[in-house]
């Protein structure tokens, strides 16, 4: 075989191995691209779903800065967007990646919102009276509730002036339940501490003898609605003692409320010091003046009460009783200088007069101030009910203080269910008459209770 022909062979064989060997390269590079290509998602694949979201839940289920939806998003492989419609109570969670992720991603959402805790609305009615201690100072005590119990409390914008009121507490019903639990706890304490009062205040002894057991006689009259006390009201009523008097247009009432029993305790406190003669001998006063506060004995009953300086006539001075509102005469040595410490309590003694009515005949008689003091039972301790009916400016007759607005107030003796107005009665039994301005309001008021009874 020549040369060139060994050649050509040569070359051909080399040629036809080539061929081969690049045949079978193919062939496994086929294979390995079908198991890589295997592995992307194929645009048929692609999905969208989209999930409904409480909207209560949604911050939670997004969790702080993102983190929990982030989380979902790189366990499944999936974006995760949001989006709201109109008048849907949900938000929608709009899911995209393959089937597969879009499912675990729709899956690990609805577990997520699943074992949420249920949070619901619950109403309850607590007695106008308790609603200052439930807020608290400047909202303190109820959001230490809510802080406590995690649950969300307001009070319903309804009528402030009721004798309940309702409120809304907002949670888990465990929150809920503690909530109850805190609210009901203060109510109860509240009630507590007033029957304590209530007690306390039934046990107190007249300072004054009685007038002829308090009985109102009263004339054939129309019919009348039951006042009710409703706490908030511009008119609402109030519960007092009626201490002292002159006449009805000068009196002295004490409030019905945990003040009178803080003065029974001083009252106590100052009786067993000053009637002991050491304690006595450590405040003697050797020179009295208008104005000075002392502590005196009262002789209707020996307890020992502060007193105000009012006059001095030679060895003797006449004194104002800061907490009841009258007066009483005693020896200049019988008055000795008030402890500090029994100063702390304001002076409970509130000047008044009667509203809506004034005297037949320019000044009150003897008979109608008898009559006044037997129906308001004064220094008798019965519970009178008041209605404020406008304030009045009076003279400063106490030595150095300053008199502020004098109230007129409606009394009420609430006996027998009934709310007997005291003023009325002085007008039916000719002891009074309502005063010009009164008389037009009062007989459309006499109108409509004819009306209403017909």
């Amino acid at each position: 075989m020549s040369l060139p022909t060994k050649a050509l062979t040569t070359t051909l064989g080399i040629t036809v191995v080539g061929i081969a060997g690049y045949l079978i390269y193919l062939l496994f590079k086929s294979d390995e691209d079908d198991d890589y290509n295997n592995t992307i998602p194929r645009a048929g694949k692609h999905k969208i779903v989209h999930v409904g979201v409480p909207k209560g839940v949604v911050g939670a289920l997004i969790g702080r800065n993102g983190s929990n939806i982030k989380k979902i998003q790189d366990e499944s492989n999936t974006r995760i967007n949001t989006k709201d419609l109109e008048n849907n109570p949900e938000k929608i969670f709009v899911i995209s990646g393959s089937a597969e992720g879009c499912i675990m991603a729709e899956n690990l959402i609805r577990d997520f919102v699943r074992n949420q805790p249920m949070v619901e609305c619950f109403d309850m009615e607590v007695p106008h009276r308790c609603v200052g201690k439930i807020i608290g100072r400047c909202g303190e005590q109820i959001q230490e509730i809510s802080s406590l119990s995690g649950a969300k409390i307001n009070f319903a914008n309804d009528d402030k002036s009721a004798a309940m009121r309702r409120l809304f507490i907002r949670g888990t019903k465990e929150q809920i339940n503690l909530a109850k639990a805190y609210i009901e706890d203060i109510i109860n304490k509240f009630d507590s501490v007033h029957k304590k009062m209530e007690n306390s205040l039934a046990k107190r002894e007249p300072r004054a003898p009685a007038k002829n057991g308090g009985v109102i006689n009263s004339v054939e009259s129309p019919k009348v609605e039951r006042i009710s006390p409703l706490p908030g009201q511009p008119d609402s009523q109030f519960d007092v003692y009626v201490s002292a008097m002159i006449d009805p247009s000068h009196f002295w009432v004490q409030l019905v409320s945990p003040k009178a029993t803080e003065l029974d305790q001083l009252v106590e406190d100052m009786t067993e010091y000053y009637s002991k003669k050491d304690n006595r001998d450590f405040h003697i006063l050797d020179n009295l003046q208008p104005g000075d506060l002392v502590a005196a004995l009262f002789k209707y009953d020996n307890k020992w009460y502060r007193a105000e300086v009012l006059k001095i006539h030679n060895s003797q001075v006449e004194l104002y009783y800061v907490d009841y509102g009258d007066t009483d005469t005693t020896e200049c040595s019988d008055a000795y200088e008030l402890r500090t410490d029994f100063l702390q309590l304001h002076f409970q003694a509130i000047e008044c007069y009667l509203g809506r009515v004034e005297p037949t005949e320019g000044s009150w008689s003897e008979e109608a101030v008898d009559k006044f003091e037997e129906w308001t039972h004064v220094a008798q301790w019965k519970k009178l009910s008041a209605k404020i009916n406008g304030y009045t400016v009076r003279e400063k007759v106490r030595a150095k203080r300053e008199g502020s607005p004098v109230p007129g107030v409606e009394l009420f003796d609430v006996s027998n269910d009934q709310d007997r107005n005291i003023g009325e009665e002085l007008v039916r039994h000719g002891y009074a008459v309502f005063k010009k301005e009164e008389m037009g309001s009062r007989a459309t008021s006499m109108s409509n209770v004819s009306l209403e009874s017909c």
